[in-house]
Order: structure tokens, then sequence, then C-alpha cells
């Protein structure tokens, strides 16, 4: 018998890799999508970029919403949300009715996002918390790799097969989800207003660290993301190893995560921050210089296992720096920092995309980890996550 709590875990993951599998539902097929709805592909990318565009304006409020309501409130606005937006996309054969559906998931992808800190702290004890976490951020980069995997198999032709399966997850939390065990722990004394909250949260050297770091790193991947196949292409990679190189930096990312919590048993999130950091440096090198698909290929796993692995640990640092009342705000900005970073980056290395001064990216990217590892080295946490 699965425990209550895993259950909802269960859903929860499941509704976090679809949301991102939703954001690139479109994307590894734009050719085709643009020539079927007689548009072009410029407009079919705006299917993916008003996730991120929405995600800024709309993640405290969302975070705001987590720490007042039940898990299982949030649980069930997100995945009957999910399935409504799904049917939107198939009520009729034109672009607006795409689009449509995928401005609703954008609305509640900063609720999916952010609702790991809160699930977390309110349905496992704090010597679980951590392992709920690293679950749920594997489903993150699970859902972003079946969507490049996935996609280009299924076409766009079963968009009613998502319908089916958020639809059955949307009737699973109304028939499988309990009411919440506990409240969030509260602080003693007067419950502190949202505002105080923030402001509480704003000065807590760990969280500003820790935000400021994840702006960095999110910035950099989102960076390497994008243009991974450009940067290969100047070596005769063909756009197919360069997948290839991704999908093993997703993997690697998923895989070293569900390690994680051992590790940090042995290392501080200081010293990992620090090492995920310095250690990409040169792997950074490696991506920018070599023509090996092997050579490429072990490169995009150890990145993965530096930039995406710590992900789980610098949630339930910002999650525990702001307490569980405010968990859900803590984690809405977080997450608003790294979407900043990654707008942030991708459009200071448009023009040097454009310009082909690779060198310079290389550059910029080094020069953004070096900033990294400065910060982890002054104000990591030096906290460790028993065994």
């Amino acid at each position: 018998m699965i425990p209550m709590r895993y259950r909802a875990l269960t859903i929860y993951a499941a509704l976090q890799a679809l949301m991102q599998f939703e954001w690139l539902r479109f994307a590894p097929i734009t050719t085709e999508i643009a020539s079927q709805y007689g548009v072009s592909p410029s407009a079919i990318g705006n299917l993916s970029l008003v996730f991120p565009l929405l995600f800024i304006p709309l993640a405290l409020p969302a975070g705001l919403l987590l720490d007042r309501v039940p898990v299982r409130t949030s649980l069930r606005i997100s995945a009957v949300g999910m399935a409504l937006a799904a049917l939107l996309r198939i009520l009729g054969p034109s672009y607006g009715f795409l689009l449509a559906g995928q401005v609703m998931f954008s609305v509640l992808q900063p609720l999916v996002m952010a609702l790991v800190a809160r699930l977390a702290a309110v349905w496992f004890a704090e010597d679980e918390r951590l392992r709920a976490t690293e679950i749920s951020s594997m489903a993150i980069f699970a859902g972003l790799g079946l969507a490049f995997v996935l996609v280009p198999v299924i076409g766009f032709r079963t968009l009613w097969l998502d319908v089916a399966v958020l639809g059955a997850l949307a009737v699973s939390t109304l028939l499988w989800v309990p009411a919440d065990p506990r409240e969030a722990a509260a602080t003693p004394g007067p419950r502190p207003s949202w505002r105080s909250g923030m402001l509480a949260m704003l000065r807590a050297p760990a969280f500003l660290v820790v935000t400021a770091y994840f702006f960095l790193a999110n910035g950099y991947f989102n960076a390497i993301s994008t243009w991974l196949e450009s940067i290969l292409h100047r070596h005769g990679i063909d756009p197919q190893t360069a997948g290839i190189v991704a999908l093993c930096m997703l993997i690697s990312g998923i895989v070293c995560m569900a390690l994680i919590e051992r590790v940090s048993s042995w290392l501080s999130l200081r010293m990992l921050m620090l090492i995920a950091a310095l250690g990409s440096i040169g792997v950074t090198v490696v991506l920018f210089t070599s023509s090996s698909p092997v050579v490429l290929g072990l490169a995009g796993i150890l990145l993965g296992a530096t930039l995406l692995a710590p992900l789980p640990l610098l949630i339930q640092v910002v999650a525990k720096s702001a307490g569980e009342e405010h968990a859900g705000t803590a984690a809405s900005l977080f997450f608003l920092m790294g979407n900043a970073g990654a707008a942030a980056f991708i459009a200071a290395f448009e023009p040097i995309a454009d310009a082909g001064q690779w060198t310079l990216g290389c550059c910029l990217l080094i020069a953004m980890l070096v900033v990294q590892g400065v910060l982890a080295a002054i104000g990591g946490p030096r906290q460790r996550w028993p065994a």
C-alpha cells in the first residue's frame, strides 16, 4: 500500500513533468505545426514563449495563493486547470485555440512549479522533505526530456491524448488525495503579514545567496540549451548528436538528483555549490572547443551532474529560510529569479549568437560560473543533510 503522502507526491510529480512537457509540446515540430495551421514558425515559437513571459508577473501571486490554501486545493486547481487547457487546444482547428490553451497552461505554471516546497512542508516530516523535493525536481527535467524524445514521434494529432492523461490526473486529485494531514507550522506569536514575511525573507543571507546563485545557474542552463546546436555545429557536429548531448545532460541531472541526498551528508551545500560552479568551467571549454561526440557526451553528463543535481538542496534552503508559512512564496520567488536569469542571459546571448562570436560567449559563461563560485565561497550555506 502506497503511503498517502507518496500518493499525493506521485500525482504532483506527474503534473510537474507534464507541465514541462506541455511547455515544449510544439517546439520539436515547429515546421509541421506552422504548415498545418498556416502560420509562421515564430508564431509557433510564441506557444512556448508565453510560459516565461507570464511566469514573471504571476509568480508572486501564485506563491501568495499557495500559502493561503490547502495543498490539496492547489493540486486540484492545477490538475483541473491543466486538463481544461489541454481540452481548449482541441476545441477548434485554428491557431487561436492552440494559443489560448498554452496561455492557460502558462497561467498555471507558477502554481505548479512552486507547490513543491509547500507540499514537502505540509505532507512530509523534516527528514523526508529533501527526498520529496528530489522527486519533484527530477520530474521537471524528466518532462523536458520526454518532450524532446516523444513529441517528434507522436506529432500534434495526439493532442487528445494530453486531454485524457491530464483528465485522469484531475480525477485522481478529486478521488485519491485526502485533506492535508496538518497545517504548515506557524511561528510563535501573531501571524506575520505577507509583507513582513517577504521583508524577513529578503533579509536572510542564505535566501539571497541561493536565489542569486540560481539566477546565474538557470541563465547558464538556458543559454547552453538554446544555442547548443549552433555552438557544436562550428566543429561539424550534426543536430542529432547535439540533441544526444543535451539528453545526456538531462539524464545525468535526473540520476544525480536521486543521489544528491547521500552526497549532501558528506559535503556541505557551500562546498557542493563551489564544486558545481568551478567544475563547470572546464566542461564549458570542452563544449566550445571539442569535435568528438564521445567527449561532448561525457561533457553533457558532467554538466548535468554539476548544474542540475543541486536544485533540490537549493529549494529546501529557500523554503527553510522563509519558514513553512511562507514556503510557497519563497519557492515562487526562487523560480522567478531563475526565469529572470534565463530571460536575461538569452537576451544577452542573442547578439553574440547572431554575430557568431562564440569565443566571447564562452568567456561570458565562464565569467558567470566564476561569479557563482564567489557567491558560494562567500555566503553559501554550510548546511549538511543527514544520511
